[in-house]
């Protein structure tokens, strides 16, 4: 397997808490609902104020007009999704998750670039530290600014989901099949126990290793894995599986069952999308867009062996300039970066798409 070893293993000083990142979907049935049912379900979301002002996102002033699109206009839509596992009590914590969605409007598709929770950005007032803490820093606000800073990008809109919830919206479809190994397995269940007993629910354990349709809590924790494999490279493999297992089933649900799917997981959902902006991009959702995705950064982009220690952290190292070059034209080209070395990074087969 092509690894970078270094990194491959974090020191155990503590234990991470992850998130299995499902928010695309959310975005998309939020989208096919308003478009089919109006905006009565959509009383429930949680719409927030968030600032319009540019500089205090970090956006440059771009010089390729394709690059200057926003909500209501033609052209691709980049929104930024932040999973975090917040306890109760907690008003500070990390995107475990990071993904941006870019919906491309005249193509009609969907792209969804995931970013490591360890890489090594600049975050404003923070100096050189791992992008998941800007997030910890400054909330949606700062975890915008920093992707946009450090990747040369546009992003006005953003939302934000509790993974706690997210168990609610697999049920939902009816779960996801899933070829899970006896190493994932018993990975998988240490964190539905200690899920269960924060709750304070009994445990609901992945019995047995092989292809089987795992529930909610159970594709939740397989989601979270990061200590199976080559560390958070197979995590955001996991995570982006799942996500387009949840994709492909909740499109192909019945439209009459989007209302009662719309009323379990939009109280779970903070925005900064309000009726409007989900209506101008209603129309991508309902042609049922393929859905690509691409882990960012690519192998090529690693430093050295893509290990650094700042400030007595392992931090993932890499190259931005090379990085925001390839995550750009993924977005706007629609060329995918992704090579062999990637996928078994990622612990797929060399012959897989990064998109299949």
């Amino acid at each position: 397997m092509s690894q970078h070893p270094a990194y491959s293993k974090p020191p155990r000083k503590k234990k991470k808490r992850g998130c299995g990142c499902f928010l695309g979907v959310l975005l998309l049935l939020i989208g096919i609902g308003a478009a089919v049912y109006g905006g009565s379900i959509l009383k429930e979301l949680n719409v927030v104020d968030f600032t319009g002002d540019d500089s205090r996102l970090g956006i440059a002033e771009p010089e390729d007009e394709v690059k200057k699109s926003n909500l209501g206009n033609d052209g691709v839509v980049n929104i930024a999704l932040f999973g975090v596992d917040q306890r109760e009590g907690e008003t500070a914590f990390r995107s475990d998750a990071i993904m941006i969605l870019s919906v491309d409007k005249p193509g009609g598709k969907l792209k969804l670039s995931s970013i490591m929770r360890d890489s090594l950005v600049e975050i404003e007032g923070h100096g050189q530290t791992k992008i998941t803490k800007a997030y910890f820093y400054g909330g949606p606000e700062l975890a915008v600014k920093t992707l946009n800073q450090n990747f040369d990008l546009n992003i006005r809109e953003y939302a934000t989901v509790n993974f706690k919830q997210m168990a609610d919206i697999i049920d939902a479809v009816g779960g996801v099949e899933i070829d899970i190994s006896e190493a994932e397995r018993e990975n998988a269940n240490n964190s539905i126990r200690e899920q269960s007993l924060v709750a304070g629910l009994p445990a609901d354990y992945i019995e047995s290793a092989g292809l089987q349709t795992l529930n909610g809590t159970q594709a939740v924790a397989y989601a979270r894995i990061r200590y199976v494999g080559n560390a958070d490279f197979e995590r955001t493999s996991r995570q982006r599986e799942v996500l387009r297992k949840v994709f492909d089933k909740a499109l192909d649900m019945n439209p009459l069952q989007y209302p009662e799917f719309a009323r379990k997981f939009l109280p779970t959902v903070e925005t900064s999308l309000d009726l409007g902006d989900i209506l101008s991009l209603a129309d991508v959702m309902l042609k049922k867009p393929a859905l690509e995705d691409v882990r960012f950064p690519t192998n090529a982009d690693l430093i050295g062996n893509g290990s650094i220690t700042v400030n007595g952290e392992n931090c993932l190292n890499l190259d931005l300039e090379s990085t925001s070059e390839k995550l750009h034209a993924f977005i706007y080209e629609d060329i995918d970066p992704t090579t062999d070395a990637d996928r078994r990074s990622n612990g797929q087969k060399a012959s897989d798409g990064a998109s299949n």
